[in-house]
C-alpha cells in the first residue's frame, strides 16, 4: 500500500525538477541570439531564443525606389532565424524531457 506513495513521492520530485530546469532553459533562451539571412547575407534579422526581434540590418543597395522584393525578403531572413530560434528551443527542452513529445513545448 504504501509502495504506490512512494513512487508517487518520486514522481512529483521529478516534475519539480523538470519544471526548475524548463524555467532554466526559458532564462537561458531570453539571452540567446539566433540570426537569419537572405540576399547572400545583405539582409540579417536577429531573434532572441524567446522570437523576440532584437535587430534587422538591410544592406543600403538593397533599398531602391520601387524594389518590391525587399519585403519578401525581410520576410525570409526573419522566417530563417525564427527556425533557427525553434529548433534551439525544442533541443533545448528534449533535453530536459528525455525525448518526451509534451504537449506546448
Amino acid at each position: 500500500m504504501f509502495e504506490g506513495l512512494k513512487d508517487m513521492g518520486k514522481l512529483m520530485k521529478q516534475a519539480s525538477e523538470m519544471k526548475a530546469k524548463m524555467k532554466r532553459v526559458q532564462e537561458e533562451l531570453k539571452k540567446v541570439r539566433v540570426s537569419g539571412t537572405s540576399e547572400g547575407g545583405k539582409i540579417e534579422i536577429a531573434l532572441s531564443g524567446e522570437l523576440e526581434c532584437l535587430d534587422v540590418s538591410i544592406d543600403p543597395s538593397l533599398i531602391v525606389a520601387g524594389n518590391t522584393s525587399l519585403e519578401k525578403s525581410v520576410m525570409k531572413a526573419f522566417n530563417d532565424a525564427a527556425r533557427k530560434a525553434k529548433e534551439l528551443a525544442t533541443s533545448k527542452l528534449s533535453d530536459i524531457s528525455g525525448g518526451l513529445n509534451l504537449p506546448g513545448l
